[in-house]
């Protein structure tokens, strides 16, 4: 990306630019199975795949596979879980912008962060030295965020993944707030609003292997990048394969 603040800037009040890539990571492609979907499951399809042939990116020919699971199935995160990892998250995309260690032990006692981070994570942020490359996937994990507060009701709707977020206003929702005032503000989306958005970037990470495998442009003008962050993202939310955070997969 990588989406930098000013570090100065930073301990007042946070600012942001964006600029190098991180390295995409390659999914793993699942057995094609022959799957008879639900009403839920074929009309979510239908409602993805229009909005792909909107926006020029390819949709999976096979009209018996590639579904997320049907929402009877599904039991989402709750919002005291979605809460954790957002500001997990804010503390790890503070730290790779190289934030001082006072105002990121203020943070931690004001959130109580430490408790609320993944066992990789924890050992990013215990690193007193951490690579280029480190920082650089810790800075991704803005756009995770950026999931996190739409999930949680901050962030009106998710845009078209081919832009980075603005994270100097994702980090200003939550500077703004006082713990109590964030999590009494928090709304969880419905299981139908998370399972919409995550049956729509499972389409876009296909469209974007196919690219890849094939050495074509990315379609539609998408960040592989960000599909990939969100892709993580959405699946944690809806518990796929009731993953922990570390181990998310994005298969398509």
């Amino acid at each position: 990306m990588i989406k930098l603040f000013s570090v100065a800037i930073l301990v007042a009040m946070f600012s942001c630019n964006n600029n190098n890539p991180s390295p995409a990571t390659a999914n793993v492609t699942a057995p094609v199975e022959n799957i008879q979907p639900t009403k839920d499951q074929a009309e979510r399809r239908k409602q993805s795949e229009a909005y792909c042939r909107l926006h020029n990116i390819p949709v999976y020919s096979n009209q018996n596979a590639l579904f997320q699971d049907p929402e009877e199935k599904v039991v989402t995160r709750t919002k005291d879980e979605v809460t954790d990892r957002a500001l997990a998250l804010l503390y790890i995309g503070l730290k790779s912008e190289g934030l001082e260690k006072e105002p990121l032990a203020a943070l931690d006692k004001r959130y109580d962060i430490m408790a609320k981070l993944s066992p990789e994570e924890k050992e990013y942020a215990i690193t007193a030295y951490p690579t280029e490359q480190q920082k650089v996937n810790a800075n991704w994990r803005y756009e995770s965020l950026h999931v996190m507060l739409w999930a949680l009701g901050f962030v009106d709707s998710l845009s078209w993944p081919g832009e980075p977020c603005n994270v100097a206003a994702d980090v200003r929702i939550l500077h703004n707030l006082t713990k109590e005032q964030f999590l009494q503000k928090a709304k969880l989306r419905t299981k139908k609003e998370l399972l919409d958005q995550a049956d729509l970037i499972l389409r876009i990470n296909w469209a974007c292997t196919e690219a890849r495998v094939k050495k074509n442009a990315m379609p539609g003008g998408v960040s592989n990048d960000i599909v990939q962050e969100r892709h993580h993202s959405l699946n944690w939310l809806i518990k796929y394969m009731d993953q922990a955070w570390d181990d998310v997969s994005t298969d398509t």
